[in-house]
Parts: structure tokens; sequence; C-alpha cells
């Protein structure tokens, strides 16, 4: 396995540097005083108590997260971790509201690419580039984070995206792991025939929409239609959307997802979704390794013994159709800290390989640590060829350096299409008139 492979199954960050915090004076080594003489050495000054302040948006591992802050603070008795999760949907909106009004976050996660772009943009990272902690990861997967030439981020959790499936209802409908797009989808129907759901799907949460729509759309952009760099001029305003024949295939990707999925995706959020999946009424579920600790406490059977994992096939070039995997939650120290010291003890051992272990263990996710440990649950196994066999990718790099929020746009004019108030040419037209107006 190669050094970019070996980052790939690397599970998530959160270990520690087994170092006391900074004293304020140092001691040396006298002779003891003679009976009777009066010691004039002073006593070493204890630190500080500090509280830091942790927001993320894992709130579907807060438990998890609590018992890695947990760890950490035992560690460092004199540091306090406040920690806050955040819905993913509501995270970017608070962060940016809380940095506009001058609210100082000491840590938090951030995604790579625009949104990381925008707050460096805004002055609002410490770069940590430097730090020690950092050689704890693959060179590559650094680069690949780096905003303008610096690093701001260091990295958390590492997920592949890819479909669970339920292996019994494969097997009882004699359905082989789909390789293309079409044998997707003529599953689907197979199962859908059969009185069973294909897909699971939660897009109440917008963010589970967005999900797949930020990783179908760029796949087939960069892979496809051979446009590695439209993201790119989408920011100069030098692209359009009407050039790009991957925005019409997203679009009817969307609505066959949507005709396969359960009822009411738009009423069901990511916690319906997972149990609609966990009870066995749908038959798979495009997501990250998120749901793993959530499927094993509602159905033990099913994650051990018929809890299936592959590669969601965007395409029907089978040698294009990849194994996803994206880094997720990274962490930044804001600027203005006014705790940097204790914050960066925070990232040293988020950093460590025990707390990528840590990490691991209680939130069931891969880290980025080299050497952590990677065995989190029966159905990753199922993806250990393709790591094997160098069949990787991350759709995000063609969207990295692009920092206008074309998804979102995006995502509500495929809910309208869905719902037949926007057709694909009318998409078209809007995407482009909205880059138009919004470029750099």
């Amino acid at each position: 396995m190669n050094k970019r492979l070996s980052l790939a199954l690397t599970l998530l960050l959160l270990t520690t540097i087994l170092e006391a915090c900074g004293s304020g004076g140092t001691t040396t080594s006298d002779p003891a005083p003679s009976a009777g003489a009066a010691s004039t050495k002073a006593p070493a000054k204890a630190a500080e108590p500090v509280t830091i302040t942790f927001m993320h948006f894992k709130s579907d591992v807060t438990d998890g997260i609590q018992k890695i802050v947990d760890q950490f603070e035992k560690q460092n008795p004199t540091i306090k971790v406040e920690v806050q999760p955040v819905k993913y949907d509501d995270y970017y909106t608070l962060l940016k509201t809380k940095m506009a009004s001058g609210d100082v976050i000491d840590i938090f996660t951030l995604n790579a690419g625009s949104q990381t772009k925008l707050f460096a943009d805004g002055g609002y990272l410490m770069d940590i580039s430097d730090q020690p902690f950092m050689k704890n990861f693959e060179p590559n997967v650094i680069k690949e984070q780096a905003t303008d030439g610096k690093n701001y981020l260091m990295p958390v959790n590492s997920s592949p995206i890819a479909v669970f499936y339920n292996k019994k209802i494969f097997k009882d409908l004699n359905l082989e792991i789909p390789k293309t797009y079409d044998a997707l989808m003529a599953a689907a129907k197979k199962i859908k025939d059969s009185g069973k759901t294909p897909f699971a799907l939660g897009w109440k949460d917008a963010w589970t929409l967005k999900m797949w729509e930020e990783r179908d759309f760029p796949s087939n952009t960069g892979l496809v239609a051979n446009q590695p760099d439209f993201f790119s001029k989408i920011e100069k305003g030098t692209a359009k959307f009407a050039d790009n024949p991957a925005v019409k295939t997203t679009i009817e990707h969307v609505k066959q997802l949507y005709d396969y999925g359960n009822k009411d995706q738009l009423g069901v959020d990511y916690n319906g979704a997972v149990d609609l999946f966990a009870k066995g009424d749908a038959a798979m579920m495009y997501m990250g390794t998120w749901p793993l600790a959530d499927l094993e406490k509602k159905n033990p059977d099913l994650y051990n013994n018929n809890l299936g994992y592959f590669p969601y096939p965007f395409s029907n070039d089978e040698a294009k159709n990849k194994l996803e995997f994206n880094p997720d939650a990274s962490l930044a120290i804001g600027s203005k800290s006014t705790h940097k010291e204790a914050a960066l003890k925070f990232l040293a051992y988020m950093g460590s390989k025990e707390g990528g272990d840590a990490w691991v263990t209680n939130t069931k996710l891969l880290s980025y640590v080299k050497g952590t440990n990677t065995n989190i649950a029966p159905a990753i196994n199922d993806l250990k060829p393709y790591i094997d066999a160098g069949k990787i990718y991350n759709s995000q790099i063609y969207v990295a350096n692009t920092s206008i929020d074309w998804s979102t746009q995006f995502s509500q004019n495929l809910q309208k299409f869905i719902f037949n108030k926007m057709t694909p040419d009318e998409i078209v037209k809007d995407m482009d008139a909205w880059v138009e107006k919004n470029h750099k």
C-alpha cells in the first residue's frame, strides 16, 4: 500500500501529548539545608487553570467526543474544555455569527476547501503549519488540506463516502454489488418491485442531500465531463453551468434517487433514515461511516452479520467508479484565541496515536493519525480490496479552492425540480445567473 493509501484507513484524531501544563518557574536540585537553617527557595508556581471552548459539528457522536475530552482533561488537569456540539445544518451560520460578533471560539471544526478559505481570508484562523503534531499525518493529506500554501487545519476524521447495504436483502433477491450507475438503478428497481424500499433518504436535514450532490456533481464534472478546473473557473466567473454536461447528469440522478427512496424523503431527517435502514425497511443508504455506532446499537445482528459497504458508482464507466475518501471534520484554532497554548495542547493530543485510537474507539470513525486502529466495524473490511488496489479518490479536490457557495443554490434548485417546480434547463439558466452575480 503506498503512502497515499495508508492515509485512507488511518482513523480520526484526538490523542495526547503527555506533558504537564507549563509552570510559572523552574526548580533546581539544591542540596538539603543544614539542620535549623531556613529554606529560602520559593515553591514552584502552579499553572493557572484555563477554560477553552471547542465547537464542533459532529453532533451525531457527541457522547464519544465528550469521552475523549474527559481523557484529555484527566491528563491535563489545569485545562477545562467547554464542548459545544452543533448540528451540521446550523453550524456554519452560527460559527460565522460568532466570529462576526467577536465571540471568540478557541478550537472549532472546519471542512477543508471553501469554508476554510473563507475563514482564512477573513483572518480568523491560526497558521499551524509548523506545529510538531502535523508530522503525525501523511504529507499528502496535509498538502491537500492547505489553503494558499498554509495549513490552518489539523485533519481529524477520515471517512469513506459509500453505500451501506443489507446483505440479506441482496442475497434474497440474488443481487450483486453494482459497479456502474445503471446497475445501481437496476438493483434499486428490483428491490422496489419486491416490496422493499431501495434507499433510506433523510433529506429533511439539508446536509444529507448536499453531501450526495457535492460528490455526484464534482465526480461527474472532473472525471466524466473531463472538466477538473470547472469550479476554479466558477470562482472567477469564466465557466458556465450550461457548458457542463454533468449538471444534467446530477439532475437526472437526484430524481432517480428520490423515486427509489422512502416516502416523505424531505420530511425524514438523518436519524429517521438510519432508523429505516437499521430496521431492514430500506436496502441501501449512501453515507459516511457516521451511522455505525447507531447501527450497532439498534440492530447488532445487521451490524455484525449482514451489513455491507460498497463504493457509490456515480458513472457508467466502471474504471472511474473508485472509492471516495474525504477528510471530514478537521480542527482549527481561532486566531483571536487568548489561550493558544492550551488549544495547541488539545490539538497535539488529538493528533497523537493515543488520541487517534480514542477517536476510533469512542466514535466508530476513522482517524487520519498514522498508525491508528482501523478496525471499527465488520463492514469496513468490504472496502479493503479497493484501498489495497489503489482504487480510491477524493472528489473534493475539484471544489477545494472555490469559496462561493454554489452548492446551496444548486441544492435548492434540485428540490424544486423534484417537485416539478423547475426544469433542468431552468436550473442551468438560474445557476449561470447566480454565478454571474456572485463570482469574485
